[in-house]
């Protein structure tokens, strides 16, 4: 539901909507009829469903977004470079936002981001403008305090300049779903291009499947706060381990500083996912085929072989 303070405000018009999706339900269509609200166009990208996904495309369709179609599911990078291509092509926006399905933003998040852009002592510098904050925990950031830059964005949320995209190309499709994000910061950055932290913009984003952190069977807290871990399957752990190892190799001389903060904030997430979530053989299976492919150099999507043993 839009603040009663928004309900009459207009659409940004130079602010288009790419949103990815896949197996969308009345919940995702929710999600595309709300962002219409605060941006004119919305192109949406089924990401080739294996599931009947046509009554909700359909709604989209009525709702007033267009609807893209992929035959095979070719990953969230390709996804997003064909709404992008789409949206580029069809109304030639300054900026496009990034969404996916499973997310919103609170208050006036465009003109807020918009504004922290405008705003910039170097406003031809910012290359996107991203959620300041996840469902209101603060997000990492670095570089210049008075103009913060996030340090890992998600595309989720992401106002990207659409200029940027002629600057350095679109999203490395080889990645195929994790790290899209964070290799293409990595190429803003070679440019000299910033991804400004936008100023009072929070993203609502679906954490995944939460599962207690046990310990011997007790369940770990801080205080009176118990803890969890936020599960992902296996053949994502791959996704991860590959991908990650593939962003180091390839940005370690040119970033060394951002490589090594990430480097450390997956091995806390791996010893989290090892010592206290569940599945752990089969997790281990993935982040060892994920180190084998990142020594090959093999991008693209998982084999099928592999995928079958993980599921």
């Amino acid at each position: 539901m839009v603040p009663e303070e928004l309900a009459g405000a207009q659409p940004a018009r130079d602010v288009c909507g790419v949103v990815s999706a896949f197996n969308p339900g009345p919940e995702n269509v929710a999600n595309v009829t709300w962002l219409l609200r605060f941006v004119e166009h919305v192109v949406v990208v089924d990401d080739g469903s294996p599931n009947d996904v046509s009554p909700a495309l359909e709604e989209m369709e009525r709702a007033g977004a267009v609807v893209i179609r992929l035959a095979t599911n070719s990953g969230i990078a390709r996804a997003l470079n064909v709404g992008i291509k789409e949206a580029i092509s069809r109304w030639n926006p300054e900026w496009v936002v990034t969404m996916d399905q499973d997310s919103r933003f609170t208050g006036d998040y465009v003109v807020s981001a918009l504004a922290t852009a405008r705003n910039s002592h170097e406003p031809e510098t910012v290359g996107m403008v991203c959620a300041e904050s996840h469902n209101n925990i603060p997000l990492p950031t670095w570089g210049n305090p008075d103009e913060p830059q996030i340090f890992d964005p998600m595309t989720s949320g992401t106002l990207v300049r659409t200029s940027s995209f002629k600057a350095v190309g679109f999203f490395d499709e080889g990645f195929f779903i994790d790290c899209v994000d964070s290799e293409f910061n990595a190429r803003l950055r070679e440019r000299g291009l910033r991804a400004l932290a936008g100023r009072g913009c929070n993203l609502e984003h679906s954490l995944g499947n939460a599962r207690p952190m046990k310990i011997l069977g007790w369940h770990a807290r801080v205080g009176s706060k118990k803890l969890y871990v936020y599960y992902h399957a296996p053949f994502r752990v791959y996704y991860i381990t590959r991908n990650s190892l593939i962003l180091a190799r390839r940005y370690a001389l040119k970033q060394p500083t951002w490589v090594l903060r990430r480097i450390y904030m997956e091995i806390q997430s791996h010893v989290v996912r090892f010592g206290f979530g569940p599945n752990r053989k089969k997790h281990l299976v993935a982040a060892l085929a994920g180190v084998r492919d990142a020594l090959r150099q093999k991008m693209g999507k998982i084999d099928d072989s592999l995928a079958a043993r993980l599921r």
